[in-house]
């Protein structure tokens, strides 16, 4: 019936209905005779184009029974189907998406998104025809999600419903984007030697535009990727700890305080992901790797757990006992995750460094 829906909707011709209806037997009417006396009434109520034959039968006599209803039309159709609030919904909707505007392609953009507005539930669809009215009219308003001063719009509503509402507003002139703010990361940070906290924190986030402008001055810097394990870092002098976040590890590598520094540390999981950003972080700044080598590997293999290797590297930017740490876990299926092994061990050698070398 969806099929059959949209196209009437958007101006198909609807071709004439017919169907057999199935007359009863003999046995059958002489078996349930009130129930076929009730279905022949409400045939001959129907107001439908219904072709009617005679049967004679020895028991029964001369009977009038239905056979072929014809029905046409769109509106007769749906209503025959039971149909009639859900095709009159429709229509509606249409109108008022068509009413957003009077180009010759707008009609073809409903067509293409009719299953995104034709699912919705009322008080969605009433949520999703807001919100493409208000970005049409602001379609650069640098607000946050939060912000839209859309009743019943809020950040998980648009975060279902985005593509169906980018869908509809792009063609319409909005930006990909919306015109909407993300909301900044805050990238978690720990300043783990209290002479450079300068008043402060010894534990705090910031938006990656604020920590790139600050003046540390470490002698280390420490990019983990688990948050646990950085807020979990005891005092080392001289050095900073910044949480990596994954993919959004390689920002870090262009903070100039992070570039300026004598030595830059990158911890992450042992695993594909793990070294994948290690190598694309090297990439853009150099740094030592802790605690990723084939060593530390071995050390603490009995800690590791069976993970289906996937994704690459670019094994060209890691260290020859990186790449052999690298290859036992995908030819083993392993992988070590960085809050398994002991914080200790990690403090121990970043201690260790002593006097620190320049790059």
């Amino acid at each position: 019936m969806d099929r059959h829906l949209k196209s009437w909707l958007f101006g198909a011709s609807v071709d004439a209905l017919t169907i057999r209806l199935g007359s009863p037997s003999e046995a059958a009417v002489a078996a349930h005779r009130a129930v076929v006396e009730n279905w022949v009434h409400a045939w001959q109520d129907s107001r439908l184009d219904v072709r009617w034959e005679e049967r004679r039968w020895p028991s029964l006599g001369r009977q009038l029974l239905p056979v072929v209803v014809t029905i046409e039309g769109a509106d007769a159709i749906v209503a025959a189907a039971g149909e009639t609030r859900r095709w009159q919904s429709l229509q509606q909707r249409r109108a008022q998406l068509q009413a957003l505007d009077d180009g010759p392609q707008w009609s073809a953009v409903l067509v293409e998104t009719f299953r995104y507005w034709n699912s919705l539930a009322d008080n969605d669809f009433d949520r999703l025809l807001a919100t493409v009215r208000w970005l049409r009219q602001n379609p650069d308003s640098g607000l946050l999600i939060r912000q839209l001063p859309i009743p019943g719009v809020d950040t998980k509503w648009l975060g279902t419903h985005r593509t169906a509402v980018t869908a509809l507003a792009v063609p319409l002139g909005v930006p990909e984007h919306l015109g909407l703010r993300e909301r900044e990361l805050l990238r978690a940070v720990v300043i783990a030697d209290p002479a450079l906290r300068r008043g402060l924190p010894r534990i705090f986030a910031a938006p990656d535009g604020e920590l790139a402008g600050l003046d540390f001055a470490a002698s280390q810097v420490l990019v983990v990727e688990n948050l646990q394990t950085l807020e979990a870092l005891p005092d080392v002098p001289g050095t900073i700890a910044v949480f990596g976040w994954g993919d959004h590890a390689t920002a870090v590598a262009g903070f100039p305080w992070v570039r300026n520094a004598p030595r830059v540390v990158y911890w992450g999981d042992l695993d594909t992901d793990g070294f994948d950003i290690l190598a694309r972080f090297r990439a853009q700044c150099p740094c030592e790797s802790l605690l990723m080598d084939q060593a530390s590997l071995e050390r603490w293999r009995d800690l590791a757990v069976p993970h289906a290797a996937g994704g690459s590297v670019d094994v060209a930017w890691l260290t020859e006992t990186e790449r052999a740490a690298l290859d036992v876990l995908q030819r083993n299926g392993l992988r070590l995750e960085q809050e398994r092994i002991p914080i200790g061990a990690a403090v121990e050698l970043l201690m260790a460094a002593g006097s620190v070398r320049p790059r």
